[in-house]
Order: structure tokens, then sequence, then C-alpha cells
């Protein structure tokens, strides 16, 4: 089962750990815009995306969003799980349709008192999505639309390992916390650039490293933070 998966968490952990695991671990297949997790509501369940993406994001009481962070094939959904936080930070819902692991938080939480390789990687992992949360939200209040733009499709790609999305802008500005008539702008410039294909909720990076110079520092500065991660 093991090779058969793409989870970086779950496919770098010793054999033996992982055959533990495996009893624990539900497949389950996610749809764009379900909803994992509830701000403030005890968490049930961690994620650990396979060809999915997860976003955390936080809510307003005026009912506006933005998002805060993304979970894909690097990652698990839950991390404040791993100090014994029961309630979630975020709300989380998916960005992307695919399939996903998930294990009850209670299970999760009793492995990680004596799988070491576990507890190591998702320390590490944390500590990178930590980085993600904190670089973002330097990034949304510091550059200009279409860097964060690039920036988060740029993350999606990485998480999902193919330049493939389904989306559609109205979603894309919700994720970015923006109106959704300036998206629509920026991809059409992007589209000029040929860095980017759209059409129909399908959107495609054409020209990656063309991408990358559109984005801001903060890519780099994301990428280094996920290099250096042990768990790896």
């Amino acid at each position: 089962m093991k090779e058969m998966l793409t989870n970086k968490i779950l496919t770098t952990l010793p054999d033996a750990e992982f055959a533990r695991l495996v009893p624990l671990l539900e497949p389950v297949s996610l749809s764009a815009g379900d909803r994992l997790a509830q701000a403030g509501e005890s968490v049930r369940f961690v994620y650990f995306p396979e060809n999915s993406i997860v976003s955390c994001h936080a809510e307003m009481q005026d009912g506006k969003s933005a998002e805060v962070g993304l979970v894909g094939l690097d990652g698990m959904t839950g991390i404040p799980s791993l100090l014994s936080q029961r309630t979630a930070a975020h709300s989380q819902s998916v960005v992307v349709s695919g399939s996903a692991l998930r294990m009850r938080r209670e299970e999760l939480e009793r492995e990680l008192r004596h799988a070491d390789g576990l507890r190591q990687s998702l320390f590490a992992y944390a500590g990178e999505y930590i980085t993600q949360v904190s670089q973002r939200a330097a990034c949304a209040i510091l550059h200009r639309t279409e860097q964060r733009l690039a920036v988060w499709l740029l993350l999606l790609t990485d998480r999902l390992d193919t330049d493939m999305i389904e989306i559609t802008q109205d979603r894309i500005a919700q994720h970015l916390g923006v109106r959704r008539a300036g998206v629509t702008v920026i991809a059409q410039e992007l589209q000029n650039l040929e860095a980017i294909s759209y059409t129909r909720g399908h959107l495609r990076v054409v020209n990656r490293p063309l991408l990358e110079t559109v984005a801001c520092e903060c890519y780099g500065a994301l990428m280094g933070a996920h290099q250096k991660s042990s768990y790896i």
C-alpha cells in the first residue's frame, strides 16, 4: 500500500510505523467546497491529502474569510492536534477535489506517544506550516494581488504535483480575500504573458519559470522552508 501513496508524511514513515497506521487510515473522496472543520469546533478527523488540497481559512464575523494556509500531499490537516488542542484553530475546506486518507484525532494522539518517526515528521511539517501561515500573512499586507496570485498558483501546483488546476475565478478570489474583478484582470494578464491558460474553471500553469518571475519573494522563502524540512 505504501508505494501506492503520494502523501509525503505517510510515505516517509519507517515501515513498522506505517504498518501500525494502515488499519487506522480511512480512504475518502473529497469534493471542492466540502467543509472538513469549523473554527472553534471539536476536530474529529485529521486528513492526509493525496491528490486533493485543503484550505485553512480565517473567518470574520461579517462572513468574509481569507485563506491562511494550504495543505496537500506535503502534509496533514489539524496541526494543533499535535499539541493536544482538540478544537480547530481555523476552518478547513477543500480547494481541489481528490482523494485523502483520514484518521480519528484521538487515534493520532495515541500513536504519537510511541511512534518516534511519525512524531518527528509531523513536528517538522508543523514548523513548515507555521512558516507558510506567517509568510503569507506578511505577503497579504505588503505585496500586490498579482504577486500573491502567482505565489498561490505555484503553491497549489507544488502540492498537486501537476500543472492542471480545476478552479473558478470566484473561488480564487475567495481564497485570496480579493474581488473577483481583480482576479479576472490579473488572470487575463497572465494569459497574455503565456504564463497560464484558463478556460471555464480549468487553469493550467503553462510557463512555470515565468510565473515565478511574477511571484514575490515569498515563494522563494516558502520553498526554502520546505527544502529544510527533515521529514522529506
